[in-house]
């Protein structure tokens, strides 16, 4: 019974307390002097237009229905805040006293407006500062009594951020927050919200919040959360904007975050974070707009990076510098086909279009070293170059990329200005020609290293107008090696284009010729291939575009002990991933015509040359016997003129003396 007088006593004790509260507590001064000096602090016109109440539960305090701050003159959208009621928590202390304390400012569903305008100017930018508290603590000298405030809420908050120079729009609904500013400590911030349509979560701690407010760097350290990741900083923070410090992010879908940055989320490819991106480094925000970081991890989906970036704003575009390295990087498909070998559902070039806008979102100058590098089927590695875009040019510049067994130098561009083309000047050497031909081309039946150089010039926007109309030259020269499926020699011999032979296989010890492209068509006419059995030597063309060859191959196979060699030209037609090899009968007769025609020929020359000289020989004798010259074949046209001459001016001569002799 004792027990039960006790707690009655209590509970009699806290009503009387509460009663107390209600008629000392002054509600209307406390709610003016809060609105009055929320005014003073923000520099803005504070108004309380509801009902001011005092409150017993959950806490001793003053509920002012209808607060509104305004925005600035310029702004149309409405006040800054709008706020169905302002909560105000005061110690019973101050209640029973009489004084001005409070505890807890707590905001009920307010409707924040943020503002910016086209010139730069932000509708959250304050313009007043606080009274200072009097001397005494008291009213005396008629200054504002100090209010100290250790904590502030929100509940069912909503904000609304319009960027009038971008159109930006960013809505923020169910936001729910508590800031507490304890004395002397940091100030900690924690919420929840909805961020177009994503839920958001924040926790923050402010080493110095007055010092940031003022402008000075601060300690922060701060944690985002949404369903599809977290974000971390830690480190120095100020309101320029800038920051430094470390910070790591890891997420799934990133679409919230890059909201929040004013950014959209682009279409990412596989490989390329379309699944996870996560991030971590030491990261630097200056106030002139720069940004760089320094010992970065990237890792997207199964791709891991080391960063070191920097990012220098610019009149049209960012400009990105830096070093990229890793183990393996995987680039982006960019649609059917484009840089291998078509799929086999869709023969020929794809004609999707390859897009290439990203190449004018920043201009960048990066160096990059992995030691894999994957794409459109190909595999390389270890890949050393420089990268360079400039406007929507990309130049790399090749300094090694070990291919297939061998090395790949030279420099590759892709323009994006004015329509897509790309170009290059590349020099291969010491490949393995079956893997480097089965992933470009599909084509496995060549076996051995080769090294070629190549200089090229393709425009169009999707692979198949880019190889239609294919420009450039190159040469090539091949090792020791062997086509398969094809044994020519023994088809040579054999006259059987059908004939495989052991292996199938035909074997050589070099290969070399020279090339050029013109629209699209590859053509050559000075192949050359040595081999134990023989040569060869080749000319024709290749219709890039259609994947098409028309090429005549003319062997020499050596037989005999004498050496002696077959010749029979060989046709390769048709499409190059199942080409119809067979004998050039047609080709062999027009040749074989063309031999006997000449042999016709050389004969006929022949007689008429024989006849000639007969001829002739009998006109020098006859002229011999009427001149009683010595004319022989050996003599010269002007030797025999001359004795002519002689002979006639002699008989000249005699015939007049007989005249002379005879009038006498």
């Amino acid at each position: 019974m004792r027990w039960i007088i006790r707690i009655v006593g209590v509970v009699v004790l806290v009503a009387a307390l509460g009663l107390v509260a209600l008629v000392v507590m002054p509600t209307e001064r406390i709610a003016a002097l809060a609105a009055d000096r929320l005014g003073q602090a923000l520099g803005r016109e504070v108004s309380l237009s509801g009902e001011v109440r005092p409150t017993l539960w959950p806490a001793l305090g003053v509920r002012a229905e209808g607060l509104r701050v305004g925005n600035p003159d310029w702004v149309a959208e409405g006040p800054l805040i709008a706020a169905e009621a302002l909560s105000i928590r005061v110690p019973w202390s101050a209640a029973l006293s009489g004084a001005v304390q409070i505890d807890e400012v707590t905001l009920i569903a307010p409707e924040i407006t943020l503002v910016r305008a086209a010139d730069g100017r932000v509708s959250w930018a304050m313009g007043g500062n606080a009274a200072a508290p009097a001397a005494d603590g008291g009213a005396g000298g008629g200054a504002a009594p100090a209010i100290g405030i250790t904590a502030a809420q929100i509940r069912d908050g909503a904000l609304t951020y319009l960027d009038a120079g971008t159109g930006e729009a960013l809505r923020i609904s169910g936001l729910d927050a508590e800031l507490s500013l304890p004395t002397g400590g940091p100030a900690t911030l924690s919420g929840r919200a909805v961020v177009n349509g994503t839920a958001l979560g924040l926790e923050a701690e402010v080493a110095a919040l007055p010092a940031l407010l003022d402008g000075a760097l601060s300690a922060v350290t701060a944690a985002l959360d949404w369903p599809g990741g977290t974000a971390r900083f830690d480190g120095q923070l100020g309101l320029a904007p800038a920051l430094d410090g470390t910070i790591a992010v890891d997420t799934t879908d990133p679409g919230p975050l890059l909201a929040l940055l004013g950014a959209a989320m682009p279409d990412l490819p596989q490989g390329y974070g379309r699944d996870r991106i996560a991030l971590t480094g030491r990261a630097t925000l200056t106030s002139e707009g720069s940004a760089h970081l320094r010992d970065g991890r990237l890792r997207l989906d199964d791709t891991d990076l080391a960063l070191a970036l920097d990012v220098t704003p610019g009149a049209e575009r960012p400009l990105i510098r830096g070093t990229v390295t890793g183990t393996r990087l995987a680039l982006p498909d960019s649609g059917g086909s484009a840089g291998g070998a078509p799929a086999a559902a869709t023969p020929g070039w794809s004609r999707a279009p390859i897009d290439v806008s990203g190449l004018f979102a920043a201009d960048a100058e990066v160096a990059l070293a992995v030691a894999e590098l994957q794409g459109a089927g190909v595999t390389v590695g270890p890949v050393d170059l420089r990268a360079t875009l400039t406007r929507g040019r990309l130049v790399l510049d090749i300094d090694r990329v070990g291919a297939y067994g061998g090395t790949l130098t030279g420099q590759f561009v892709v323009n994006g200005r004015g329509g897509l083309s790309v170009g290059g000047d590349l020099l291969l050497a010491g490949v393995q020609l079956a893997p480097l031909l089965t992933d470009l081309a599909d084509y496995d039946r060549l076996e051995g290293t080769g090294s070629a150089s190549l200089q090229f010039l393709g425009v169009g926007n999707d692979m198949s107008t880019i190889m239609d109309g294919l420009s450039g030259e190159g040469d090539l020269a091949l090792g020791a090696g062997a086509i398969r499926g094809l044994d020519l020699a023994g088809m040579i011999r054999t006259l059987d284009t059908s004939y495989q032979g052991e292996g199938a296989r035909t074997v050589y010890d070099q290969v070399s010729g020279n090339f050029t492209i013109a629209d699209g068509i590859l053509r050559n006419d000075d192949l050359f291939l040595d081999a134990p059995w023989g040569e060869v030597r080749g000319a024709g063309s290749v219709d890039l575009g259609a994947q098409t060859l028309d090429y005549r191959l003319i062997p020499g196979v050596i037989t005999g002990a004498e050496g002696a060699a077959i010749r029979v030209p060989i046709l390769v037609r048709g499409s190059w991933a199942d080409p119809s090899i067979r004998p050039d009968l047609e080709y062999l007769a027009e040749q074989n015509l063309a031999e006997e025609r000449a042999r016709l020929e050389a004969e006929a020359q022949a007689r008429l040359d024989a006849e000639a000289a007969r001829l002739e020989n009998e006109a020098r004798t006859r002229a011999n016997e009427l001149l009683g010259t010595q004319f022989d074949a050996g003599t010269t046209g002007d030797a025999a003129r001359d004795e002519i001459e002689r002979r006639l001016r002699e008989e000249a001569e005699q015939q007049l003396l007989r005249l002379l002799g005879q009038g006498n």
